[in-house]
């Protein structure tokens, strides 16, 4: 059983090479529909395990680093790829700094052994530019606003601002999976309809990211306030 969720676990490299085959190709529309299926697989392999797999499982293969590095591979390289190949960014030096901070700050994060405490709150922007890329895309952002998003989100990743994983994070726990899902929502179907996209499913797709933000915005207020009650004992 167990090797069968690592078959399938990995299977998400098998979509994230599709996705990057179809920006190679120059289809947008195509590699965000392979980035959402590599988003789903992501979402529901773990909670397969936790509930299928008894806690002394144990086969030669380490599912989470499996899951790094097909993480690493959807969520960073693809969108790398395609923020380049789609000339979101100026094929100049900026853009290639955008580029560059994009993939070594990922990296960066990716290797951090404090990715998560134990309420399973991300420390730093988690390298999530497979939803963040796809959105911007759509939403046409110029080079300059595109170049901005990519430089504050990768400076986030090393900092300790907390992002909420939208299904092992209790807290707020309701609010966490419907603002990753309308995301998802809002993508998936501005993709459909792209080009031309309604201003009502624009809408839909900002809400989304204004909600992860709300409650990433919301912990980091609590938490400096747990700080400062902490430091006044």
């Amino acid at each position: 059983m167990s090797l069968a969720l690592h078959a399938f676990t990995a299977t998400g490299v098998l979509v994230g090479m599709a996705a990057l085959v179809a920006v190679l190709d120059g289809s947008a529309r195509l590699a965000i529909i392979w980035l959402l299926v590599a988003q789903l697989i992501d979402g529901i392999d773990g909670p397969l395990a936790r509930r299928l797999l008894p806690d002394e499982a144990t086969t030669k293969f380490d599912g989470y680093v499996l899951d790094l590095v097909i993480d690493f591979v959807t969520c960073v390289l693809v969108p790398a790829a395609f923020l380049w190949e789609f000339h979101m960014v100026n094929h100049d030096r900026s853009g290639m700094i955008a580029v560059a901070a994009l993939l070594m700050f990922s990296c960066l994060w990716f290797s951090r052994t404090d990715q998560q405490d134990t309420e399973s709150w991300f420390h730093g922007f988690p390298a999530s530019w497979n939803m963040v890329i796809p959105t911007l895309w759509l939403l046409n952002s110029s080079p300059t606003v595109t170049l901005v998003v990519v430089a504050c989100l990768s400076i986030l990743t090393m900092t300790n601002v907390q992002f909420a994983h939208p299904i092992r994070v209790v807290q707020w726990r309701i609010w966490n999976v419907s603002a990753i899902s309308v995301w998802v929502a809002g993508v998936l179907f501005g993709t459909i309809w792209s080009p031309g996209i309604p201003a009502p499913l624009i809408a839909l797709i900002f809400l989304g990211p204004l909600m992860v933000a709300g409650s990433t915005v919301a912990r980091q207020i609590e938490v400096t306030r747990d700080v400062q009650l902490f430091r006044n004992r």
